[in-house]
């Protein structure tokens, strides 16, 4: 068992997948082992006889049988390998039979083994071959017998002639036996693949029978199969005929409905091109609107400046009507003095006649003082009242200017929100415009289909009948079939 293991080990891969080259690389794998394993035992045996050229020429014969199954394993050559195995043992046999006497040799015998291996490892030719290089061997060492020198010396003993002698008959014999036995069991294993391979017939023509059973199950129902398969493409074809005419319609809707849709996508390019204009107007509407409103809060800015001066103006008037009230009531003093004063003068008689004069100028310049700060008075009146009223118009007017100011504030808020809105609007009936360009693209390529489906149901319907008469014709050819397998399953029978 491990010999065969090893044996096992250097047949390569590609060998093995051929049986028959698969038992020859086994035959030469086991002849080089075998072969090479027994040899050292010879050589040792000529060691201790003193033959040192015998053993060595053995030792040497020995592993090149060895290589022969490496030789096998890395080229997957087994003729080579088998031819290589036949060269080492001839010319070991050969190198034995010189160094050892000639024909006289104990070896002699070992010429016996190269025809029977040559033809049991290599095969016919190549065994007529090596018998052939045989007899020329043997032919030579007779030859070199008759001439003296032409051999070296043998340096063995004879008394030991017939003991070696003995075991080149043996190991020959055992060399013959092992080759015999491999050879039996090379044939007894033909035998048991031939026990196995009529065995493997025998189930394949049970095999072959119950398939021609289910064969011919399966073609009576295949053939019923096909006779429902024609009535119900029959009935397929009927209905495609009704399919055909309800796809003639669909088609003319389809293609009314891509009008309508062609159309609304047009008013929708129109809508949102108008949607956009109105979207740029309100834009500029509403850059108007806050340039107005800065405008107003800039108005309102100057106004409450303007409000703030007036009644600074109006401060300082009563300041001026102070004064006026102050100058009045010097004039008045100045008055009552310059007419003390001309009292005293005319009291005073001569004496105060210039100063009478003096006061009477006096007084006429306070008169015309009273006058004046009258009329001053009256006019800064007039003033006051006018600032007054001016200032209540102003701060009446900044009331309005900020009511219309947040108006205008309002509007500017509402006026955004509703270009805000107009801009959804145009995106909205932009998204709307380019839904309805993608329906219309949809309707058109649907009514496309429709088309197309309708022209298949036309081809399909045609070839609906088609099929039917192709079932037709197969259901017949199926009973035809069906009768040549039960006369075929009839005759197997009778042939066997």
């Amino acid at each position: 068992m491990a010999v065969h293991t090893i044996a096992e080990w250097f047949i390569p891969d590609n060998v093995r997948q051929s049986p028959e080259s698969a038992i020859k690389a086994r035959t030469v794998i086991g002849v080089g082992l075998l072969a090479g394993i027994i040899a050292p035992i010879f050589a040792i045996e000529y060691f201790k006889l003193g033959h040192p050229a015998m053993g060595y020429g053995i030792l040497l014969g020995g592993f090149g049988l060895l290589c022969g199954p490496v030789l096998l394993k890395l080229t997957g050559a087994v003729r080579v390998a088998a031819e290589f195995i036949i060269l080492c043992m001839y010319a070991m046999v050969c190198w034995m039979v010189y160094v050892n006497g000639g024909i006289m040799s104990t070896s002699i015998v070992w010429f016996a083994s190269i025809p029977f291996t040559s033809i049991f490892v290599s095969g016919r030719a190549s065994g007529v071959v090596w018998t052939t290089l045989t007899f020329a061997a043997i032919g030579t060492f007779f030859l070199l017998a008759g001439q003296g020198g032409a051999l070296p010396a043998v340096p063995i003993a004879h008394a030991e002639i017939p003991k070696l002698q003995a075991k080149s008959v043996g190991g020959l014999t055992l060399v013959v036996l092992v080759l015999a036995l491999s050879f039996d069991r090379a044939k007894t294993r033909s035998f048991e693949k031939l026990e196995s391979a009529r065995r493997e017939a025998e189930e394949a023509s049970r095999a072959m029978q119950a398939m021609l059973e289910q064969v011919t199950r399966s073609i009576g129902a295949a053939s019923a199969a096909s006779r429902d398969i024609a009535g119900a493409t029959q009935q397929m074809a009927q209905t495609m005929a009704g399919q055909r005419e309800r796809a003639d319609d669909m088609v003319t809707i389809a293609q009314q409905m891509a009008v309508v849709t062609s159309q609304n996508a047009e008013q929708s390019l129109q809508a949102n091109s108008m949607a956009q204009k109105a979207g740029i107007a309100a834009n500029e509407g509403g850059t108007a609107m806050d340039q107005a409103v800065r405008q107003l809060h800039q108005a309102s800015e100057v106004i409450s400046q303007a409000a703030g001066k007036l009644e600074d103006l109006g401060q300082r008037s009563s300041e001026v009507s102070g004064i006026v009230q102050l100058i009045r009531d010097i004039a008045d003093q100045t008055n009552l003095l310059a007419l003390n004063a001309a009292i005293e003068a005319a009291r005073a008689g001569e004496m105060g006649r210039g100063f009478a004069v003096v006061a009477d100028e006096v007084r006429k310049l306070a008169e015309r003082t009273q006058h004046a700060t009258q009329d001053i008075e009256h006019k800064i009146r007039l003033i006051v009242d006018g600032t007054n009223q001016a200032i209540d118009a102003m701060r009446d007017g900044n009331s309005q200017l900020k009511s219309g100011r947040d108006n205008a504030t309002d509007a500017q808020t509402r006026l955004a929100g509703i270009i805000s809105d107009s801009q959804s609007l145009t995106s909205v009936l932009g998204q709307v415009s380019v839904a309805e360009e993608e329906q219309n693209k949809g309707f058109a390529q649907f009514a496309g289909d429709i088309t197309a489906v309708g022209e298949a149901s036309r081809t399909l319907s045609a070839e609906t009948s088609t099929i039917a008469d192709a079932v037709s014709r197969l259901d017949r050819q199926m009973m035809e079939l069906g009768d040549a397998v039960r006369a075929f399953g009839e005759t197997r029978p009778r042939e066997a």
